[in-house]
């Protein structure tokens, strides 16, 4: 069979966790997800294709003229509940254009299966993991064989809706194929802070051991691919598609010390010149293996900061302590990685006072780059359970079935309205960017002058946003 997967467009949404400049401007990433199922499908004997609409910037109909070209016998989507109503415009634009069969699969099969077949443009769908239903469901649509017998799929009889959970066991992801990226235009992709082409993610695990209740991630079991694998796989990158930094996309990369400490001494032995980035908890950081992250060519380190407030942390169960993050700060400057923190405004018993705290807190701690969210019920997440018990109503179920629209989540945590969250936050980005230091080390650290036009367009867009909210709310500039 050939199947054409497709990724639309996507943009800002209202009940997004950041503000609209981060959404749209802070990373270019490929689908690796789609390229890794691309790569499933060709290894059982499917041609596949990928058009990465997003990164080519291509319309519903420039999108449908490059799948007429490839004459597809199927097409394929991956859904999350956030642009859920994005995929689906695309679906029924290219369902009314080519009658065509719909397949689907993604995490909003596994929180919403029933609302997501509940649309009549979607013919087929994979819950749970692809690597053995996939092969299975596309040779049964080929040889027209009942479905019936298929862990993990869904699909209509006549106008029945059929459910067939998938099996509990895990595959081993070194059994994965690699993700197909010779199906994909690497040159485009980038991030708002990488310096090197060609720039590509990478998933060395998935899931997270840890529990904090604003992550729907501590949901999904933690498992992780063998360090001879992963390394194979930045050989590849290298060698074959010319890519010179990664960003892994693991929650907690170095949860496992050794396995990490043996990935890093791969790259090193065999001389793969490459950056690359990952994220970590502060507490999973000490000093031997900063060392040797660094001398394995890691440039970035995102970690997860949250909060000043010990109260607060304790309330989402972030386990750290702001004497964990400086020492963990202090020792990747020691060794040249530029430490980026995350952090969150409105979290339980947030008040301006700690708001604040937590603002000075960021401009305190040599970080070299900052990403500040809202607090959001995210579905999966543990907030999302107390929130449909505080409600009575599931917002994504009843969004998923379009009952609700997109809109703002109310914040049920803390007495801030969602307003003054998102001044607050503009302003930190504001004092934090626009220091004189800041600015400097920017320009002196730029590599590329597309770097460089990334900085001064996103900067631009910030400072506007601010002074937009100032303006409409009345507010001063100053901290």
């Amino acid at each position: 069979m050939k199947i054409c997967f497709i990724f639309p467009p996507f943009k800002h949404k209202l009940f997004s966790e950041n503000i609209s400049v981060v959404d749209e401007e802070f990373i270019l990433p490929p689908p690796i997800i789609l390229a890794w199922v691309a790569a499933i499908a060709q290894r059982a004997g499917h041609r596949a294709k990928i058009i990465d609409a997003n990164a080519l910037k291509l319309s519903k109909k420039e999108t449908l003229k490059l799948i007429k070209i490839f004459a597809p016998d199927i097409l394929a989507f991956r859904l999350d509940s956030y642009h859920f109503h994005t995929n689906l415009e695309w679906i029924q634009f290219f369902k009314n254009n080519l009658n065509l069969p719909v397949l689907v699969g993604g995490i909003n099969l596994d929180l919403y299966p029933y609302e997501t077949m509940f649309y009549p443009e979607i013919d087929y769908a994979v819950i749970g993991e692809a690597i053995d239903v996939l092969p299975k469901l596309l040779s049964s649509l080929e040889n027209k064989t009942p479905l019936s017998e298929i862990e993990g799929i869904a699909y209509r009889d006549n106008e029945e809706i059929i459910i067939q959970p998938p099996r509990t066991e895990l595959a081993n992801l070194d059994q994965y194929p690699y993700p197909a990226r010779e199906l994909l235009p690497n040159h485009l992709y980038h991030s708002f802070v990488s310096q090197r082409k060609n720039f590509t993610i990478m998933l060395t695990s998935t899931g997270c051991p840890y529990n904090c209740k604003f992550c729907a991630i501590a949901n999904v079991p933690y498992r992780n691919r063998s360090p001879i694998n992963v390394v194979d796989e930045i050989e590849l990158c290298y060698k074959k598609f010319k890519i010179r930094e990664i960003d892994f996309f693991d929650a907690v990369f170095f949860l496992d010390r050794n396995r990490a400490y043996q990935i890093c001494d791969g790259i090193i032995k065999r001389n793969l010149k490459i950056e690359w980035s990952a994220r970590s908890r502060v507490d999973l950081l000490d000093e031997e293996i900063i060392k040797i992250a660094s001398k394995a060519g890691c440039k970035k380190i995102f970690v997860g900061i949250e909060s000043k407030s010990l109260g607060i942390l304790k309330s989402i169960n972030k386990e750290i302590e702001p004497e964990e993050v400086r020492r963990c700060i202090k020792l990747l400057n020691k060794y040249k990685i530029k430490p980026l923190g995350f952090f969150i405004f409105g979290n339980p018993g947030e008040t301006i006072e700690t708001i604040r705290d937590t603002t000075r807190f960021a401009l305190e701690l040599n970080l070299d780059y900052v990403q500040i969210c809202r607090m959001i019920a995210k579905p999966g997440s543990k907030l999302h359970e107390e929130f449909k018990k505080i409600t009575g109503y599931d917002f994504w179920q009843l969004y998923i079935k379009g009952v609700v629209s997109e809109q703002r989540l109310p914040n049920l945590w803390c007495n801030i309205s969602e307003v003054d969250l998102e001044k607050y936050i503009k302003k930190a980005y504001i004092l934090f960017y626009f220091r004189p230091r800041q600015i400097c080390n920017r320009i002196k650290n730029v590599k590329s002058f597309a770097e460089f036009m990334r900085y001064l367009k996103v900067g631009s867009k910030v400072l506007l946003s601010y002074l937009e909210t100032c303006k409409v709310n009345k507010i001063k500039m100053h901290g």
